[in-house]
């Protein structure tokens, strides 16, 4: 009924009797659990009562099937990208392309049954930043990309928004927006290159783009702290800058056209140009 623990089950009527425990799976491999059996062919006087003596096993096992390359193989992953010129460059999270074969996004145009092919153009490991490019064939040039891509900091308590596609086995494939502020200028245990915001996110999110009130991305999801509510760690749009500066294609840079609009009309605008990233 939950992921990673199994009930372990003994028996043996010669010695002692039946036996249960939760053995529980980690990280790394290795199954621990613990349970007790009394030898009724052994006993002991306590307060002048015979007792039989209970043994306590603790036991370690390492699981070896499938092994971790097995399971990465045959893993399927999902995150985000967004749109950053109308010849269809994507920006999206260096994990969520790691070690993929082929690479899929949808939702270009508004197509969600549509699949295109892309491949990767660029990428940097240390930043956790790909940009890949749509290869297919059937693909259609861009609208102007809306946005753009603002090369300063920001500052502690600017409000920030996120678009992606969290859980989509659970919460559908209709895009999501979530808000905040920027909390820090560096993120998990003092990472200049990442911002903490207090926008909440869940596994899909990677790769979409975070937001200034103007409409200009300022940083890309890549990671939340497990063991805190509602941090989030963004990228720098300066490290995606630099990438997109060593780019083997031209680029142009887009002009921001959608400064003075609502904030409803920018999550639109946005939204248009932010897909599922598949592998």
């Amino acid at each position: 009924a939950v992921p990673g623990i199994y009930l372990f089950s003994t028996s043996n009527p010669e010695w002692y009797r039946e036996a249960k425990a939760n053995a529980i799976l980690k990280n790394d491999g290795i199954v621990q659990y613990t349970y007790q059996h009394q030898l009724e062919q052994a006993s002991m006087l306590v307060s002048g009562i015979i007792t039989p003596i209970k043994i306590e096993n603790e036991t370690t096992l390492v699981k070896l099937f499938p092994t971790n390359s097995d399971k990465k193989s045959a893993e399927k992953r999902s995150g985000t990208g967004f749109a950053i010129s109308t010849n269809g460059l994507i920006v999206t999270n260096y994990h969520v392309i790691q070690n993929s074969n082929e690479i899929f996004v949808r939702g270009v145009n508004g197509s969600f049954s549509k699949r295109y092919q892309c491949s990767v153009v660029s990428f940097d490991k240390n930043n956790d930043l790909a940009i890949i490019k749509i290869d297919d064939p059937s693909f259609v040039k861009l609208s102007t990309i809306p946005y753009s891509i603002r090369s300063q900091s920001c500052e502690v308590g600017e409000n920030v928004g996120v678009l992606g596609y969290p859980l989509m086995a659970s919460m559908g494939e209709e895009i999501k927006y979530s808000n905040g502020t920027i909390s820090s200028k560096s993120g998990f245990q003092g990472d200049i290159t990442t911002y903490q915001c207090s926008a909440p996110v869940q596994p899909g999110n990677s790769g979409g783009p975070v937001f200034n009130k103007n409409g200009d991305i300022i940083g890309i999801i890549c990671s939340k702290h497990k063991g805190a509510e509602n941090v989030t760690y963004a990228i720098k749009s300066s490290y995606l800058i630099a990438l997109i500066e060593s780019l083997p294609i031209p680029y142009k840079p887009s002009v921001n056209q959608i400064a003075p609009e609502s904030l409803t009309k920018k999550i639109n605008a946005i939204g248009k140009f932010v897909y599922i990233v598949e592998n």
